[in-house]
């Protein structure tokens, strides 16, 4: 573990792997969740900006970024709160992004004294329909995958993704596509999980009411009509949710809108801590 000027990174073992975890700042913990093949690095402009107010911590899914895969069973929830557990840490704001707002939902419900404000980026209901478009593009993926390059892999993801379906890519959003682009091109070079989490039972799509903390749920308005559409829905079944549509952003906003969406949360944690 290497730690300079508030400054930590390191690993914690636990639940049968080694969780590589980026924390900064002081103040109340906020626990930083990625999307599915991202990693820590998708919060690089947060960390900057959350930990003048905030302990800031974000840590690798198990078989994406830095943490390897184990053999056993597993849960997302138990992973998030080992992290937490890891550090020391009893309670944290929460901010999930699209398979981490799985993560997040799965955690506050699971142990809803660990979570203090929820905050749901591009989300994801597990078991909700996908959108004809995304099921028309998605099909176009796959062949990519089975008979393109890992580069033109890549880029479909980024053109579905980044730019958002149909979008052309927009020049000042450059440098975070490149990054986009350079996450997504280590985690094709990962092994692929040999076994699926355990998922929770019942799943959050039928508990939505149970959520009792402050909720801030953001979409993009470039992003999946089914996304938008999920967003809908937990805005009106979580108590005490309100929802933010972001009119330039497709399924990135942390990336592509960052000092926008650092400014919208920022906000919203400092509400939720009257």
């Amino acid at each position: 573990m290497g730690k300079t000027s508030g400054r930590a990174a390191g690993f914690i073992e636990a639940n049968g792997t080694s969780f590589y975890y980026e924390a900064c700042g002081e103040g109340e913990p906020l626990l930083l969740i990625h999307g599915l093949n991202l990693d820590t690095r998708m919060w690089a402009e947060q960390l900057s900006a959350f930990s003048e107010r905030y302990r800031v911590i974000s840590f690798d899914l198990r078989g994406m970024g830095q943490t390897p895969n184990a053999e056993e069973p597993f849960t997302l929830y138990d992973d998030a709160r080992a992290v937490l557990q890891g550090l020391g840490l009893a309670a944290a704001h929460v901010v999930g992004h699209s398979f981490g707002s799985v993560v997040a939902q799965e955690l506050v419900l699971a142990y809803p004294e660990m979570v203090k404000s929820l905050v749901l980026v591009s989300p994801t209901l597990t078991g909700y329909p996908r959108s004809e478009r995304r099921m028309q593009d998605f099909a176009r993926f796959v062949e990519i995958y089975e008979t393109g390059t890992k580069e033109e892999t890549v880029e479909m993801s980024a053109r579905m993704w980044f730019d958002g379906p149909g979008q052309a890519a927009r020049d000042e959003s450059q440098q975070a596509r490149a990054k986009y682009l350079q996450m997504t091109a280590h985690a094709y070079d990962l092994p692929q999980l040999k076994n699926p989490p355990l998922w929770l039972a019942p799943p959050p799509i039928e508990r939505l009411e149970e959520i009792a903390v402050p909720t801030l749920v953001i979409a993009g308005q470039k992003d999946y009509e089914d996304f938008q559409k999920m967003a809908e829905e937990l805005e009106a079944r979580i108590p005490n949710a309100e929802k933010i549509l972001l009119p330039d952003s497709a399924h990135l906003p942390p990336m592509d809108q960052a000092p926008v969406f650092n400014r919208i949360v920022l906000s919203f944690l400092e509400q939720a801590r009257q």
